[in-house]
């Protein structure tokens, strides 16, 4: 459809889709259900992002991750489209302005998680919109059967009954067959599009080892491609900071990431990971979101995630340019036990988690019949302080109380200072006449942001200290007066994790868990658990464990470890002759072949050898061709 294209290259610069992200877009724009799966790096925002351009009103995007909601509004925005999200922190007078924005045109996409359309609020202004299309973005999270399940995405369904012929459109990276139906079923997906990817990577290697040092293997892979890119993923902050110490005393060009760092120190590891400066990240699985970095050539696992799901998407972030490249776990026999014991503590006992809700009310202060719709950023740490909590057991009851519905709750994600005048121009200049001391910052704050007396607008504290002339603390000093005398309302800047409660507190008897949140998902994700470890354990192609597990079929790769391994060694020598023959269609040297083949360097070594043997292809100066070149 020439219209798709046309945004695409109006707003992108792209000439042409990828592959299915055409079909997936014109059935939008021309009106039906779709259900997308696209793997990691498959290209998800533009099937949404383009038909919500094209088709007349507002598009409300419905996501469960913060982070890359804003990091989708910022991109719209440099792009001259209008987007806005609503999230944590925000305050509900910011909130109101930007529903009234998005009811009355001011808006073209709309961010939102699913907690925040459950609210009346936000319902009552859903109706009045001119909504053109409901995005939902990581769709399996509607089904009890995914992997993130979350209760609060059954509230989309409901959306449908004030604009019933809007159409939806889910997508999602994985999905077995099981949550797919699943999917359309909780959505009243109305005959669906079905677009489905195959989540084959011919490029992409994956291999698991028992060793008896892990660490000894990774140390070893880095120093053996010492100028290649790649990731090394971790469950633990501690994992991340002991590797990375270990491969920098090694002389290993390593950064570190993880959930626990502050937002600025993040931003440069990505940064000079992302332009070469850094070669090897060593992260946990806070390093995802917006990661798309092509020439990552080996993805390697110290510590193995609790699903396939969790696998397949990170070890998809090598070999995006579709150059050879590996997913490896090394793996001890210990770690089998890590992760049984690591599933047991994600479902603490159902009376720690009330206990759990029961402190947090009282660790800040909210009364029975209180708190609804509040939010409060706080200390995890300071909380199970005071209360003897333990940590892990504390953030995994936050996450089943999420999964219950009765809060929301984000790790640290940093919110700006944003400011609004509450207050006309007359009622302003009147206060500045009385209070000469105000006059600069108030006088920079309208001149800088022309609609402050509509709506909210960030605040960057350094760029007015420097106009201002004066320090940060002066600066603080002088909004919290201003917000005093009723001039400005301020939303406070925020690296901490926040909570916001979803109905008032609970009396502490009436907190009930439902079984869908805790004893159903659990017996579930003990099944995920068992492919997992399956998966590690089996002497099966590791590609055909994958694409079965989510419901694709696939012959042997002849590239994995167990490929190679002594069985199926003649099947891994065919395999290399075939890919070297369609290789050297154009000239290449030795090197190139080797690493192309991406096998074990005897078996590279033999098929070399056959093909010059059987006449197949010719070498000249150290340089290969095909024979009739």
């Amino acid at each position: 459809m020439e219209k798709s294209k046309e945004i695409l290259k109006q707003y992108w610069g792209f000439e042409q889709f990828r592959p299915l992200q055409e079909t997936i877009i014109d059935d939008s724009i021309y009106g039906f259900d779709v259900l997308a799966l696209l793997p990691t790096g498959g290209g998800k925002s533009i099937c949404f992002q383009v038909p919500g351009i094209a088709r007349e009103g507002i598009t409300i995007v419905i996501s469960p991750l913060i982070a890359l909601m804003q990091d989708q509004v910022s991109n719209l925005e440099k792009r001259g489209i209008k987007a806005k999200a609503i999230v944590s922190g925000m305050s509900y007078r910011e909130i109101d302005i930007t529903l009234d924005n998005a009811r009355f045109g001011g808006i073209e996409f709309l961010y939102t998680s699913p907690e925040r359309i459950c609210s009346k609020l936000f319902q009552e202004r859903f109706k009045l919109m001119n909504v053109g299309l409901i995005v939902v973005d990581e769709a399996h999270c509607i089904s009890e059967w995914g992997h993130d399940f979350r209760p609060s995405f059954l509230e989309i369904a409901t959306l449908r009954r004030f604009h019933p012929d809007v159409p939806i459109i889910a997508l999602t990276a994985t999905a077995t067959e099981v949550v797919r139906e699943d999917i359309i079923k909780q959505l009243h997906l109305k005959k669906p599009k079905l677009h489905e990817a195959s989540f084959e990577r011919k490029n992409l290697s994956y291999e698991a080892y028992l060793s008896e040092n892990k660490l000894s293997k990774i140390l070893n892979h880095c120093k053996s491609n010492s100028g290649d890119c790649g990731i090394i993923y971790c469950q633990t902050r501690k994992s991340v900071k002991d590797i990375a110490r270990i491969l920098h005393a090694n002389h290993i060009s390593v950064g570190v990431y993880h959930g626990g760092m502050s937002k600025e120190d993040r931003e440069v590891m990505l940064n000079y990971w992302m332009s070469g400066k850094t070669l090897v990240m060593v992260a946990t699985n806070a390093f995802g979101m917006g990661i798309d970095k092509p020439n990552v050539r080996y993805v390697l696992h110290y510590e193995f995630p609790p699903s396939l799901e969790a696998y397949f998407q990170e070890a998809g972030r090598a070999g995006r340019d579709g150059e050879n490249s590996k997913a490896i776990v090394y793996w001890e026999k210990a770690d089998l036990d890590d992760l049984r014991k690591r599933f047991e503590m994600k479902f603490p006992p159902i009376e720690k988690v009330k206990l759990t809700y029961r402190a947090l009310c009282n660790f800040l202060k909210i009364a029975i019949g209180s708190g609804k719709d509040e939010t409060y950023n706080f200390e995890i740490k300071k909380l199970c302080e005071a209360f003897n909590l333990d940590i892990l057991e504390t953030y995994n009851s936050f996450k089943i109380l999420e999964l219950n519905n009765d809060l929301s709750f984000t790790d640290g994600v940093f919110h700006p200072t944003k400011m609004k005048y509450t207050v006309g121009n007359r009622e302003l200049y009147n206060f500045q006449i009385k209070h000469e001391k105000f006059i600069g910052l108030t006088t920079l704050l309208s001149r800088s942001y022309s609609g402050i007396f509509e709506q909210y607008y960030e605040v960057n504290e350094n760029e007015f200290c420097k106009r201002l002339s004066i320090n940060p603390s002066e600066l603080e000093k002088q909004i919290k007066e201003l917000e005093k005398y009723g001039i400005i309302e301020v939303s406070w800047k925020s690296s901490l994790p926040s909570v916001t409660l979803l109905h008032e507190r609970l009396p502490d008897d009436y907190l009930s868990i439902a079984p869908d949140v805790y004893a159903n998902r659990k017996k579930f994700a003990e099944t995920k658990l068992e492919a997992a470890l399956s998966y590690l354990t089996e002497n099966k192609c590791r590609n055909v464990q994958l694409l079965s597990y989510f419901g694709q079929e696939s012959e042997t790769c002849g590239t994995c470890d167990v490929c190679l391994s002594k069985d199926l060694i003649p099947n891994a020598l065919e395999n290399t002759k075939i890919r070297l023959l369609d290789y050297l269609k154009l000239t290449r040297t030795y090197a190139d072949c080797k690493k192309y083949s991406a096998v074990p360097e005897e078996i590279f070594k033999q098929a070399l050898r056959e093909l010059l043997l059987a006449e197949l292809i010719l070498e000249n100066d150290g340089k290969f061709d095909l024979k009739h070149q």
